[in-house]
């Protein structure tokens, strides 16, 4: 599967608004929850690379799959031709 940044930001933004809410009505300190808006996105963005990496090297496996020969094998002859 194609890791879509935008949707995934979108997400984020939508998580963070609301957890910022809670913060608020509970009197946290502003500068406090900047520190943790920062803090979050950092990790954000770590995930990011990773799951952009991941989905490209997920993308080029399945390539490699399609390139396969793969042979009909009949009989135990056909088998040691293979390996050779």
């Amino acid at each position: 599967m194609v890791y879509n940044h935008g949707r995934e930001d979108r997400k984020w933004r939508i998580w963070k608004e609301a957890e910022e809410k809670i913060l608020r009505e509970c009197g946290v300190d502003e500068a406090v929850i900047e520190q943790i808006r920062t803090d979050d996105r950092a990790d954000f963005n770590f995930n990011r690379k990773f799951c952009r990496w991941t989905s490209d090297f997920g993308e080029y496996l399945e390539e490699m799959v399609g390139r396969e020969k793969q042979a009909e094998i009949r009989m135990v002859m056909d088998l040691l031709d293979e390996c050779l």
